[in-house]
C-alpha cells in the first residue's frame, strides 16, 4: 500500500489545512480526504500527481516514503499562504502583528482587545471567519520537535473557539497568558484537550480560562 494517505495528513498539519480546505484545492470532498487518510481508499493517480505537483513533492517520495515534517518543509520551502485558494474570496484584511520588539507588550496586554488595535498591522488574503494574529519567529521560541522556522518568518494564527475546536487536533498552535507563550500540538489525552510540546511536556486547557489559544493557519517564510 502507498504512503499517500499518511502523507496527505502530514501535509495538512504542516500547512494548517482542514480536510475540507484541502479537498477544496483539488475539487474533492471532505469524505474523500478522510477515506485517504484512514487508508480506506487510494486516490486516483491523476489526483496523486496533482497533489505532489501542487506541494512541490517528488512523486516517488510522495507515494513510497513516510515523509517527515522536515522533509515537507524542504520540499515546499516557501510554505506561504495558499494564495490561489484564498484569492477566490478576493478579500484582504489587516491583522495585528506581534514582532520580537513588541512581543513582551503583547504578553502583558493579551486580554485587552483595544491593545491589539495599537499593534502594527499586516495585510493578508483571508477566508477565515475567526480572528487572526501574526507573530514573528525568533530564536527564543521553543517549537515542538519537527517544526523548524527561521528568524523573521511570520506565523499566521487563527483564534481557537468552541466553533472550530473540532478542527485543531493534530495541528500546531500556541497558548498565551501573562506568564508567556507556550507552543505545541493540540491533542486529546483521555477526556482532556492538551497542547503538547513533546511526549513529556503538555498543558491541559479549557476555552473558559483566561488564556488565549491560537492554531497555525499559514506561514510567510523568509527566502533562504
Amino acid at each position: 500500500m502507498s504512503k499517500v494517505g499518511r502523507n496527505i495528513k502530514k501535509i495538512r498539519s504542516v500547512k494548517g489545512l482542514s480536510q475540507q480546505a484541502f479537498a477544496d484545492i483539488f475539487s474533492l470532498t471532505r469524505g474523500n480526504i478522510s477515506s485517504y487518510e484512514e487508508l480506506r481508499a487510494e486516490p486516483k493517480i491523476e489526483i496523486i500527481v496533482n497533489i505532489a505537483k501542487y506541494f512541490g513533492i517528488p512523486l516517488n517520495d510522495f507515494i513510497l516514503k513516510d515523509l517527515s515534517v522536515n522533509e515537507l518543509l524542504h520540499f515546499d520551502t516557501s510554505l506561504v499562504l495558499d494564495m490561489e485558494k484564498l484569492k477566490k474570496k478576493d478579500r484582504f484584511v489587516e491583522i495585528p502583528y506581534v514582532s520580537s520588539v513588541n512581543f513582551n507588550d503583547y504578553i502583558s496586554n493579551f486580554l485587552e482587545p483595544e491593545f491589539l488595535e495599537t499593534l502594527p498591522k499586516i495585510s493578508i488574503p483571508n477566508s477565515s471567519p475567526f480572528n487572526l494574529l501574526a507573530i514573528e519567529v525568533d530564536n527564543s521560541q521553543n517549537f515542538p520537535e519537527g517544526f523548524t522556522y527561521k528568524n523573521g518568518d511570520v506565523l499566521i494564527f487563527e483564534s481557537v473557539s468552541k466553533e472550530n475546536i473540532h478542527r485543531i487536533l493534530g495541528r500546531f498552535g500556541i497558548m498565551v497568558n501573562r506568564e508567556g507563550m507556550r507552543m505545541g500540538i493540540f491533542e486529546k489525552k483521555e477526556e482532556n484537550m492538551v497542547l503538547a510540546l513533546n511526549e513529556l511536556v503538555f498543558y491541559s486547557f479549557t476555552l473558559d480560562s483566561d488564556f488565549r489559544y491560537w492554531v497555525l493557519r499559514a506561514l510567510y517564510s523568509q527566502e533562504v
